[in-house]
């Protein structure tokens, strides 16, 4: 149960396959190790989903999820950083940020929203596309993208909003970014600022 722990926290933010989780032990091993973790509520599954209507659980993928922790804590000392280090911000690895990044809105958004959360993944074969959350506010579904650095791509969302012309708004938290892309329904804010889309 330790190394699957360890495991999905190192691939927090990213598809989870049982068999990459530990390759000493077989798969149901690993997935009953897994689902006793997930019982005990020390991380959430996110399963992917269609944006094409509500509920957003109807379409659930059972095969596809990735995770969200309970806590930013657990998630940053099972990934080595520990409170008596202080390690200058430049300095943290970009993958580091990025998964600080959506662990932290995905722990809000679980909270604020009381609700499972879900992401969209294309499915397409050799794309990559990927939007980090979904929700369902005010019976409409909004994609949520995390950014952690200085890139504006946001290729993925526009292809969302460009598939499913049900999905009218979307927001995109960043580091410090307030703003609107122009007729697109594409909202940007602080990553601080994610309790202001309850």
């Amino acid at each position: 149960m330790n190394a699957v722990l360890t495991a999905v926290a190192q691939r927090t933010g990213e598809q989870i396959k049982y068999s990459k989780l530990d390759r000493n032990y077989t798969n149901p091993t690993i997935k009953k190790a897994f689902e006793l973790l997930e019982t005990a509520r020390l991380f959430s599954k996110v399963k992917a989903s269609s944006p094409a209507g509500l509920p957003l659980g109807a379409s659930a993928s059972e095969k596809n999820f990735k995770t969200v922790f309970l806590d930013i804590g657990l998630l940053s000392y099972l990934s080595g950083f520990y409170s008596d280090k202080t390690i200058n911000k430049s300095r943290f690895i970009a993958a580091y940020k990025g998964k600080m990044a959506e662990q932290f809105v995905g722990q809000e958004l679980r909270v604020m929203m009381n609700q499972e959360l879900y992401y969209w993944s294309r499915d397409v074969r050799g794309s990559s596309a990927e939007t980090d959350y979904l929700i369902e506010k005010e019976s409409s579904i909004i994609p949520i993208e995390v950014k952690s650095g200085k890139s504006e791509s946001l290729k993925s969302l526009h292809i969302l909003l460009d598939s499913y012309p049900n999905v009218r708004r979307a927001y995109v938290f960043t580091e410090n970014k307030y703003g609107e892309l122009k007729d697109s329904g594409i909202k940007f804010l602080p990553l601080f600022n994610v309790g202001s889309i309850k």
